[in-house]
């Protein structure tokens, strides 16, 4: 909460010594928050601090995003916006994104595949496995 919008999204960049190179900026006005970069979360909408947390997920490039309900807090038409940025700078990057989300039908919409899982138990109930499909 005491990180700038900008320190919040360079904060994985920071730690890992990677120099400053515009990602920041240029992932602020994909994002549609370029305006709020010397603001604080608290100044921020709902849907304001979900992108900057998506900002800060991608601008370290990392190989892979894992989200749980990225957008759970907003309405539908936010989330929808929003989940649209978010998958297209991951396909920008280069990232796979690894997404729960109980909106399916929403998710069918941006053509994102389903997988699903099962965990079961061997008979002694020693071992058990998840099988993921889809």
């Amino acid at each position: 909460p005491y990180l700038s919008v900008h320190d919040n999204i360079n904060l994985c960049r920071n730690v890992l010594g990677m120099k400053r190179d515009g990602t920041v900026e240029h992932l602020a006005e994909m994002l549609g928050i370029a305006n709020q970069l010397k603001k604080r979360p608290d100044a921020l909408s709902t849907g304001e601090r979900q992108r900057v947390a998506i900002g800060r997920a991608v601008a370290h490039r990392p190989s892979i995003v894992i989200a749980d309900e990225p957008t759970a807090s907003l309405d539908p038409y936010a989330a929808e916006k929003v989940m649209s940025l978010f998958l297209g700078l991951a396909e920008e990057f280069n990232i796979t994104v690894i997404l729960a989300s109980h909106a399916w039908e929403h998710m069918e919409k941006l053509g994102l595949r389903r997988l699903t899982h099962e965990t079961i138990r061997d008979h002694n109930n020693m071992f058990t496995e998840t099988v993921v499909s889809g």
